[in-house]
């Protein structure tokens, strides 16, 4: 899957080598040399929230020796939105900010269940 965008100069000037920005319709954007193996692969979701920020962390076991994680902060628009989606497209980009990889990470009924609670969706 290649999704073509225009990323934002705020976003290309502030992402930092190793970490992930929630950017919009469910996408999930991180600027990482540690690539996934695969597009799709078992995950397991994590959600934890703070006073005014919901973490949420995705553990892709596309080795299961080795798994990848990602980890971002979100709003609760963005909650709404992969809740409603049941999915997020984590983009993988290089130094210059192109494209290297995706991976879908579909949500289980029970991780979609906890994200309403945690972002207080009804």
């Amino acid at each position: 899957m290649v999704i073509m965008m225009n990323i934002p100069d705020d976003i290309k000037n502030n992402l930092k080598e190793s970490s992930c920005v929630a950017y919009r319709d469910g996408i999930v954007l991180c600027r990482s040399d540690e690539l996934p193996l695969k597009g799709e692969a078992n995950s397991v979701t994590e959600i934890d929230r703070s006073a005014q920020e919901i973490l949420i962390r995705h553990v892709i076991y596309d080795d299961p020796d080795f798994p990848l994680t990602v980890e971002y902060t979100a709003d609760k628009d963005f909650v709404k939105e992969i809740v409603h989606n049941k999915s997020v497209s984590v983009i993988f980009l290089g130094k210059s900010m192109e494209e290297k990889s995706v991976v879908k990470v579909e949500l289980s009924k029970e991780e979609i269940a906890i994200m309403k609670r945690e972002a207080s969706i009804v």
